[in-house]
């Protein structure tokens, strides 16, 4: 049977964060920031430590897997880089 899986987006946060307990938003620096910009934005979604499972941080685009055990992991999305 396969496993419950969500890409995190802006649009499901507010979702994921119902169905995942206990989670929070995560917060990162407002990008692009200046010298003195002490701005944040939610850039994810923190899940909070849980079974054998550490806290970890999805990020925006990541893949939220819900296991069969009641644990959730996170597999983060690669990265393209400019050349």
């Amino acid at each position: 049977m396969p496993r419950p899986t969500w890409t995190l987006t802006r649009d499901n946060l507010t979702q994921l964060m119902e169905l995942i307990e206990p989670s929070k938003p995560h917060y990162g620096s407002r990008t692009p920031a200046g010298p003195y910009d002490l701005s944040v934005e939610i850039d994810g979604l923190t899940i909070w430590a849980h079974g054998d499972q550490p806290r970890t941080w999805a990020r925006f685009g990541d893949t939220i897997t819900h296991q069969p055990d009641g644990t959730w992991t996170v597999q983060h999305a690669v990265e393209e880089t400019t050349r």
